[in-house]
């Protein structure tokens, strides 16, 4: 008899021993799992400001001036869905005074609850301005005639014009490009 309890106390710690054991592998299996699901964690790296970004640093500058084109005087001003050519866009200086001088055949509209809108873009840094809103000539054509404010202000790097269609009673913010333009691109 001695020797049977023997055996029934061996079966029994081999069986608590492999319970613990598979208990802890379960755990371990949960974990694993837990940590394969987890998203991963983002370094983030904060700027300390937006200016930092936007302004260039002299050797960016130096490839701006190169790539963009500041020189030249015309845009041809294109229908952004089709690529169709609708319209040319110059520019210069009259008494060191900045001016655009802009026609275009466009759509007509109800003028009395939408107009045409003119931006000017530039990309670095970036900027935008709303010059003002087209008119319509006699033939149907839209014209529009801008004069800088003063000769302080440098225009010649915006490079791009936007022309969208907004409502009177709508947001004075820009709308979906229709025509666009870049001085210098053909």
């Amino acid at each position: 008899m001695v020797r049977s309890a023997t055996k029934r106390n061996i079966r029994w710690g081999s069986s608590v021993g492999t319970g613990i054991i598979v208990l802890c592998l379960f755990l371990l299996f949960i974990l694993g799992v837990k940590w394969f699901r987890s998203e991963p964690v983002e370094e983030k790296n904060t700027v300390p400001s937006l200016v930092n970004v936007l302004t260039p640093d002299p050797i960016s500058q130096t490839l701006i001036n190169g790539s963009v084109d500041t020189k030249s005087q015309e845009a041809k001003l294109v229908w952004t869905a089709t690529g169709e050519s609708v319209g040319m866009a110059v520019r210069g200086k009259k008494d060191e005074k900045y001016y655009l001088d802009l026609k275009a055949v466009l759509p007509e509209i109800d003028s009395e609850q939408v107009y045409y809108q003119i931006w000017l873009l530039r990309r670095l840094p970036y900027d935008f301005f709303s010059l003002g809103a087209m008119i319509v000539q006699e033939d149907g054509s839209f014209v529009f005639q801008w004069e800088a404010p003063s000769d302080d202000e440098d225009y010649l790097n915006y490079t791009e014009i936007v022309i969208t269609a907004n409502q009177y009673t709508g947001s004075a913010d820009p709308g979906a490009h229709l025509v666009e333009g870049t001085f210098g691109k053909y």
